[in-house]
């Protein structure tokens, strides 16, 4: 009569005995290859901190420096920033209008009309123009 339980080994390839061990070792490989995937990911934390903190550093320098130049010079700092402010503020108002430009409905028609009499000039006079202005 057979038996209903298997031999020890009986499914695997190489016999039973040596499967432990083949599994061991691949168990021991799969370890390993974790622990250096562990160690790169670990180092490479490492270099990502260290390189936030010297931007850190150059950031907050930066920021004492300029400080330092406001505190030293008020008036011209706050001509520039409202110089600033003011450019960015036309060039935004220039890029999202949707009309005429802002200039052009303020304008004085002596100057909204000036290329137009600037080609009716005499060639003698013309001629002195800067290009800018002759084209």
């Amino acid at each position: 009569m057979p038996s209903d339980k298997k031999a020890p080994g009986s499914g695997r390839p190489d016999g039973g005995a040596n499967g432990g061990q083949a599994e061991a070792g691949i168990r021991d490989r799969i370890q390993d290859v974790g622990q250096q995937a562990r160690e790169a990911v670990g180092q490479a934390g490492q270099q990502l901190r260290a390189g936030y903190d010297s931007a850190s550093d150059s950031l907050a320098y930066g920021y004492r420096q300029g400080q330092g130049m406001v505190a030293r010079n008020p008036t011209t700092s706050i001509l520039v920033g409202f110089g600033l402010g003011f450019g960015l503020g036309l060039l935004l108002t220039a890029a999202f209008a949707r009309e005429e430009p802002w200039y052009e409905r303020y304008m004085p028609d002596s100057l909204s009309d000036l290329p137009d009499r600037l080609r009716d000039l005499p060639r003698s006079i013309r001629h002195r123009l800067p290009e800018s202005l002759r084209s």
